[in-house]
């Protein structure tokens, strides 16, 4: 088992070690920076959508008979225009749906890649006890790409898997809307039975990404692997270890509910200044940094193959260095 009494006071003196032995205020900002990044990595009224050929077509033109003159009817024509103008409205919303999704798409992608980058940003300072940005944003490229694209192959897979229960759902859904009544006693138990699979699958996705994330990532600065060897080792590491991996689990939810609390009190105390995107960061960085050294000094206690703070300390710029293999230093 992990003793996570240990974890704890070493996670408390490092945090204090990197932070304010001694102060400095440009290393702060900057390893707020990177932890801000590295959490990137964690909702037709009024238009009528028919246009109403029939009735256009019973009082338009085709009312006047054969050898007759049309009259202009202007009440007519204003009720066409109307028709016209409201079709058109519509398409212009659903045009600008979906280019709202895929902006969303797209800002979703983007934050996704900065917090793999900044998740080796994070870790590089925190590791080393330093303040570095541009270093670790080009050296751990290769791996920060790597976590990207993992990450997108698990949305998709986590796509594929809830996209039949949203369909089996709307399907139950639809004759239920149509016939304007309440579900009976079986579809109640279909229902009750897709929340349930919901859960399910939701409970182990989260809970694989969240060990990947914790343990995996770590694993891939240390011994630079990449994405998917990584993962199978966390996971590994729940075979081998579930006990301690389900407590560890449990300590860190229990440690974001507390972290939460915090930031609440504190938006209130700064009369919601530290809601505001980097500069909550900055202020709950001796929280952050604290949980993340709990965290690795956890991994370090299941061999010294998982000790990330043993990894040697590459030189001040990247341009020109081969890639790095840390090692354990001799001794």
């Amino acid at each position: 088992m992990i003793n996570f009494t240990r974890a704890f006071d070493s996670a408390w003196e490092r945090m204090h070690v990197i932070l304010f032995r001694p102060f400095d205020f440009g290393k702060w900002c900057a390893i707020g920076l990177s932890a801000f990044l590295a959490g990137f990595l964690q909702g037709g009224n009024g238009f009528n959508s028919s246009f109403n050929t029939n009735n256009f077509n019973n009082n338009g033109f085709n009312k006047y008979s054969a050898g007759q003159t049309p009259k202009f009817d202007l009440h007519q024509f204003n009720s066409n225009l109307t028709h016209a103008i409201t079709s058109m409205q519509v398409g212009i919303i659903v045009l600008i749906c979906l280019v709202t999704i895929a902006l969303i798409f797209a800002f979703v992608l983007l934050f996704c890649w900065l917090g793999s980058r900044g998740q080796f940003m994070f870790l590089d300072n925190i590791v080393r006890n330093r303040g570095a940005i541009s270093w670790p944003w080009r050296y751990y490229k290769r791996q920060a790409n790597s976590l990207f694209g993992f990450y997108l192959l698990f949305l998709v897979i986590s796509f594929a898997i809830f996209l039949p229960i949203l369909i089996i759902a709307v399907v139950m859904c639809i004759p239920l809307f149509m016939q304007h009544r309440w579900p009976g006693g079986g579809e109640i138990v279909g229902f009750v039975v897709l929340g349930l699979a919901y859960l399910v699958f939701a409970l182990v996705l989260n809970f694989i990404m969240f060990v990947f994330r914790e343990f995996g990532i770590p694993l891939m600065f240390r011994n630079g692997l990449l994405a998917r060897p990584a993962f199978w080792e966390s996971m590994n590491l729940v075979a081998r270890h579930a006990g301690s991996v389900v407590v560890f689990v449990l300590l860190r939810i229990a440690i974001f509910i507390g972290v939460a609390i915090l930031s609440l009190i504190i938006c209130c105390a700064t009369c919601c200044i530290g809601a505001l995107p980097y500069i909550g960061t900055v202020i709950l960085l001796p929280v952050l940094v604290y949980v993340r050294c709990f965290t690795l000094d956890c991994l370090a206690q299941f061999g010294p193959q998982y000790d990330v703070w043993t990894v040697d300390v590459p030189p001040a710029s990247p341009v020109g260095v081969p890639p790095f293999n840390p090692q354990p230093p001799p001794g």
